[in-house]
């Protein structure tokens, strides 16, 4: 959906249209199940946060809370996974609660220090690698693949057809593995 039409929604919304609740439900319903999907693994899981996003959206739209309408894409999808995060989040500490063998669990799971130096090491690596890209590959793939930001939300910013976006994407990934093998040997 265009950032225009984001807008359009957004106020017809606010102004009591039931129609444009669902219209928002109809238009985003399947990049949310997508990202829940992946960050869940779990469908009927997925569904239940599907449901609890566009009630916390339309609840945010009605109070006024959506600063920036012409990005409610980037907005839904950003709910969706802090959504899935956080039901982790409180699953994890009420199973900590539940079964105290799991505290022993998760401290014998837990990354070493080692683990940390060298996810450090990974980090400061790609940080380095991004920053030899150009600044439309580095902007391309940070936001698509770090941030999450929605396909079409890219594509509307950086003013991309679908195609175009997948042979820039593909392009850029191709430069930064490049840019790995390189450095890497």
């Amino acid at each position: 959906m265009e950032a225009a039409q984001a807008g359009q929604l957004v106020a017809r919304i606010l102004a009591g249209e039931k129609a444009a609740e669902s219209e928002l439900v109809q238009q985003y319903s399947r990049g949310v199940s997508i990202i829940l999907i992946r960050a869940t693994g779990d469908h009927s899981l997925s569904q239940d946060l599907s449901q609890e996003t566009f009630q916390l959206t339309l609840e945010k739209i009605r109070h006024g809370e959506v600063r920036e309408p012409e990005k409610l894409s980037g907005f839904i999808c950003s709910l969706a996974r802090n959504l899935a995060t956080d039901h982790y989040r409180r699953s994890r500490w009420s199973e900590q609660f539940a079964d105290p063998e799991a505290v022993e669990l998760i401290a014998e799971t837990a990354p070493s220090q080692l683990d940390r130096v060298l996810q450090a090491e990974k980090s400061k690596r790609v940080r380095q690698l991004l920053s030899e890209l150009s600044s439309r590959d580095r902007e391309i793939l940070k936001r698509f693949y770090i941030e999450e930001e929605d396909k079409d939300q890219i594509c509307a910013d950086l003013k991309l057809s679908s195609l175009h976006f997948n042979r820039v994407l593909h392009r850029a990934r191709e430069r930064y593995r490049e840019l790995y093998r390189r450095l890497g040997s």
